[in-house]
């Protein structure tokens, strides 16, 4: 009988049963496929593709000059941008990138060759004449004042041209970092040639670039919630074309409306840590956490007249409960120095709201309508300081502004000013030797090595030598140093309990009844230092500190931080690629549009952070710790935590790991070895008869 015939016999019931059961073995099957297709084939990661990344922020500029170090603008134009040298995120070292580069064994020349067949996205060469157009007509330029002047210092560096691809540096002294300064993006002088440098800024050129990186700007598109802007890999690469073609990255104003449009990402730069579950339930991402040689701080303004005595801005400091800051807002490294190459636990800032309240009752700023047991009380609590002898002296300025001072720690480094006519200066029977007639001051580092420095009460007396050789004693201080001043476990416990139970003060009031109130400000983007804010703002009533938390937007934000306009400031900073701290913390950053934020200004310190940058890394970490000595005693500002930072990816994007950040834009520092285009493929040694094998082992 034909198989026709036999259908044809079929009841209806019993056809509609073959139906049924034929479909669940057409299922079955194709199940058994699926499944011996996923145990024996691999993911294969192929060129092409499009990256589409979310980000929250905004974007004002594209010129590389311009942007904010790990700003969205910053991912931006490393891709659209290449430099002389690049950033290497795999191995942390500064490596050719636009050109290979030969320095000389005096660290005072490099020499720079353009790589063969290097061209700027409209298809001109880069040539020499770009890169002295770069550094000379436009950074060099006394007109020129865009953002990478806060990172870098281009004085002192003579660029000259060799031939039409050689360059030349010459250095005035050999700098260390010097290889940094030459990361920025070059820009192409065949078009910008008839700009004012002192109207860089808001060049059309800047929004709608063209440059010699390994991606070219396509497109800038503002939609209604976001912008968007489109990027493609740039076929005529130096170095070869990257795998992913296209790049997209979708700017939002909110996360909240970021997340609206989640299923058309492939990353999501820089997520907020409360939306870390949420994003991980998508179940499309996974998370890359990784951290920075970044800390956020509370920068004390040392001009503002209610801080500029150290221990007002000391008692802040020991008022500040760095462990349940970070708890309550999910971060996980405390932060004590701005100095991320010196061992942080040398560093630890003790919490007591009791030390606190001591060093307040010290100045000014006193509890208004106190009972006299109250006073007695606050009185017992504070920590003694007896007053130098020559205290109507000014000639010592750190530590503790000269008062006699104790101590657990060393180094300790004694700073000061002179008189007039000072040709030297001695510290006790020794005559410094670094000290120059004409420095408007000194210091002099007293530390047990030296034998200068010995457990219990240390006198040192300051004399100055005039140039007729008149020798008088100016100052002189006494620093109390305990070695094993380490706090029982008991004294540890008892310090904990009155943390707990400090009940919160009255406001403190000086003898005119002006009260201890600070205005601090911070940036509402990001979202957490809003939560910083008022954290800060409940603890430290229990000192007796009010604090007027403002939140502002971008463009009210920058005025009032470039004009210094507030008392205290929360905002995060990042040393970068060499870990310098001379941008944050040199006196000549404290001017307006600088980043030393405090107005933190110390000739000593100056000194050392000028140091610093000539030395190697082992000399280098001896001079930064005596730079944080002074930092400790003169707490220009309060160091809080390392932010974490977390960015998600699909799981169908390959990336190399992030091993060694220093921005956050760093993650696409070698975008050239991601892919964003999956296929799969069979493994090695899988045949037909394998399938075979494979539905036997099922049974």
């Amino acid at each position: 009988m034909s198989l026709k015939k036999l259908l044809h016999n079929l009841t209806k019931v019993e056809k509609i049963l073959l139906v049924f059961l034929g479909l669940v073995l057409l299922a079955s099957a194709y199940q058994m496929a699926v499944a011996f297709y996923d145990q024996n084939s691999e993911m294969d990661y192929i060129p092409g593709g499009v990256y589409v990344e979310g980000a929250v922020g905004q974007v004002s500029s594209l010129n590389p000059l311009f942007v904010q170090q790990g700003s969205i603008a910053h991912d931006l134009t490393q891709l659209i941008f290449s430099g002389l040298t690049r950033y290497d995120t795999e191995t942390g070292e500064i490596v050719g990138d636009l050109a290979n580069v030969k320095a000389d064994p005096g660290g005072k020349k490099y020499t720079f060759v353009i790589k063969e067949g290097a061209k700027w996205h409209d298809g001109e060469k880069v040539t020499a004449d770009d890169i002295l157009f770069t550094y000379n007509d436009i950074i060099k330029n006394p007109e020129f004042s865009g953002n990478i002047l806060n990172y870098n210092d281009y004085t002192g560096i003579i660029a000259t041209k060799i031939d039409n691809r050689t360059i030349e540096f010459l250095l005035e002294k050999p700098d260390s970092f010097f290889l940094v300064k030459t990361m920025v993006g070059i820009l192409p002088k065949h078009l910008l040639i008839n700009e004012e440098v002192k109207f860089l800024d808001t060049a059309p050129y800047n929004f709608a670039p063209v440059g010699s990186g390994r991606y070219k700007f396509v497109s800038h598109v503002q939609l209604a919630d976001h912008s968007e802007y489109g990027l493609e890999a740039f076929e005529n690469f130096y170095d070869g074309s990257p795998h992913i073609k296209s790049i997209v990255f979708k700017v939002f104003g909110t996360f909240e409306e970021l997340q609206k449009n989640l299923s058309g990402f492939t990353g999501v730069r820089n997520i907020p840590s409360q939306y870390s579950e949420s994003i991980l339930k998508k179940g499309r991402f996974s998370l890359d956490r990784y951290q920075l040689p970044q800390y956020v701080a509370i920068f004390i303004n040392n001009e503002a007249p209610k801080l500029k005595n150290s221990t007002v801005r000391l008692a802040l400091q020991l008022g500040t409960d760095k462990q349940s800051l970070i708890e309550a807002i999910n971060e996980h490294k405390v932060i004590d120095t701005p100095l991320l190459e010196i061992n942080q636990e040398n560093w630890v800032h003790q919490y007591s709201v009791t030390k606190a309240n001591g060093a307040l009752y010290e100045t000014q700023w006193q509890i208004p309508n106190k009972t006299e047991g109250e006073e007695v009380k606050e009185e017992e609590e504070k920590e003694e300081e007896e007053i130098s002898p020559t205290a109507e002296v000014t000639y010592i300025n750190s530590p503790n502004e000269g008062k006699d001072w104790e101590t657990s720690r060393e180094p300790v480094t004694i700073t000061g000013t002179t008189p007039k006519n000072t040709k030297s200066i001695i510290v006790n029977d020794y005559e410094l030797k670094k000290y120059v007639p004409g420095d408007p001051g000194w210091s002099y580092v007293a530390a047990t090595k030296y034998d200068s420095l010995k457990p219990g009460e240390n006198i040192y007396e300051i004399y100055a030598i005039d140039f007729n050789d008149e020798k008088k004693l100016i100052d002189s201080i006494t620093i109390t140093f305990a070695s094993d001043l380490v706090l029982s476990e008991g004294k540890m416990e008892q310090i904990r309990e009155e943390n707990e139970v400090a009940e919160v003060l009255p406001i403190r009031e000086n003898k005119d009844g002006e009260k201890l109130s600070l205005r601090l400000i911070t940036s509402s983007k990001p979202e957490i230092y809003r939560q910083v804010a008022l954290e800060i703002k409940k603890q430290w009533l229990k000192i007796g500190v009010e604090v007027n938390v403002e939140i502002l937007e971008n463009g009210d934000f920058q005025q009032r931080l470039n004009s210094r306009d507030y008392d205290l400031l929360i905002f995060g900073q990042n040393l970068g690629y060499n870990l310098d701290a001379y941008p944050y913390w040199h006196s000549s950053q404290a001017r307006e549009g600088g980043i030393n934020f405090s107005q933190f200004k110390n000739f000593v310190v100056d000194s050392l952070l000028e140091k610093a940058r000539l030395e190697e890394e082992e000399e280098r970490k001896e001079t930064l710790n005596d730079i944080q000595e002074i930092i400790s005693q003169e707490v220009p500002a309060i160091f809080l935590y390392s932010p974490t930072y977390l960015t998600a990816l699909s799981k169908e994007v390959n990336h190399p790991p992030f091993n060694h950040l220093a921005t956050i834009s760093d993650r696409l520092g070698n975008i050239e070895d991601w892919y964003a285009k999956v296929d799969r493929k069979f493994k090695d040694g899988v045949t037909p008869l394998t399938f075979f094998t494979w539905i036997i082992k099922q049974f």
